[in-house]
Formats: C-alpha cells, structure tokens, sequence
C-alpha cells in the first residue's frame, strides 16, 4: 500500500497515554512478581499498580462511549461478517485500510481489556483473606474455597498471551502494509493512503 505525506490524527491522548501506561504497569507486574522479588504478589506496590491498570481500564471503558471517534467502541467493533470479510482478505494477502482499528484489532483490544479486569478483580479477590469484619470480609468467606491467587495467575497468564499475541500481529500487520502502528500509538497520527 502507498501512502501520502498527509497526515491524519488517529489516537488521541487519553487513549496513547491509557495505552502506554498500562502496557508498562501490567508488564512491570507480571515480570516483577515472582516470589522473593520485591514486587511480589503480595506486595503493596504490585497492589497499587494493579488498583492503578483498574481504574485506567475502567475509564477506558468510559471513554469508549464518550471520547474521540476512533476511540468509541461503536465506530470499531466489527459484527461477526465483518470480522470473517476482513480475516478472508488478510488470507488472500489483501491488506484493507483502517483510519483506527482493524476488525481482528478491535476483537483483541476487547479480549485485553476484559483480561485486564479480570487480572485486577481476581487480584483484589486474593488480598480479601486479610479482610477481618465489613463488607470485604464477607465477600472472603463467603468465597473461602476459591484459589482466588490461583485465578488470578492464570487470567494474568492468559492476559500475558494475548498482550503476545497483540504485539505480533501489530509488527506483522505493520510490516504487510508498510504502516508503523508503533509509531501512530506513540505520536496518535497515521498517514494516509494514496
């Protein structure tokens, strides 16, 4: 695909800085937290910074609906024929043009987001056993034979390999169609096609 020197804004700063932000938090703690290291499970800054990726996801979530046009889940999720149409061209070796989001971008980005939350909230489960009377200690007991660590490993394992997976496609993609979707994350502008 050829491109013009023109360029066009794509990304606008809450969904750069919500992007980036996150992205360093969740790999911080997920690299960081083997036992023994000082940001281990249970450690104060891991909690912080998992409350921290939370409530970025959560206003990501609001933003969503309200904020820029390429940011509003309305203008990129795909249905499910538009998803098979665009999945058919990439195997075709047809590359489509998306101001924003492609069709299989727009399924991870929902895929991240709802891993992000389900990360944070089985996290937050986890630390309730130290939750003595009020309303957090009876969500503990009455949840006592959950692994709710177990749980949260595994959604922070299986979040890790769609971030993987997420950060493939996008060198792939940005290679197939000669696009840095780096950079437009980093700089929210994309050129534009010929």
């Amino acid at each position: 695909m050829e491109f013009s020197s023109e360029k066009v804004k794509v990304w606008d700063a809450f969904v750069r800085i919500f992007h980036w932000t996150v992205v360093t938090l969740f790999f911080c703690n997920y690299l960081l937290s083997d036992r023994g290291m000082p940001f281990a499970r249970g450690n104060t800054l891991h909690r912080y910074a998992g409350y921290i990726v939370i409530g970025f996801v959560l206003a990501r979530l609001v933003w969503g609906v309200i904020g820029s046009k390429n940011a509003r889940f309305k203008n990129f999720m795909p249905n499910l024929a538009e998803f098979k149409v665009y999945m058919r061209a990439m195997l075709r070796g047809e590359h489509p043009y998306y101001e924003g989001h492609n069709p299989a971008g727009a399924v991870m980005i929902i895929c991240l987001l709802s891993g992000l939350l389900l990360t944070g909230l089985t996290g937050w489960l986890s630390t309730l056993g130290d939750a003595f009377d009020g309303w957090q200690a009876t969500i503990a007991s009455a949840t006592d034979f959950i692994d709710w660590g177990g749980v949260h490993e595994f959604f922070a394992n299986l979040t890790m390999l769609g971030a993987g997976i997420h950060i493939t496609a996008v060198v792939l993609v940005s290679h197939l169609t000669r696009e840095n979707l780096v950079h437009a994350m980093l700089s929210g502008y994309k050129k534009k096609p010929k």
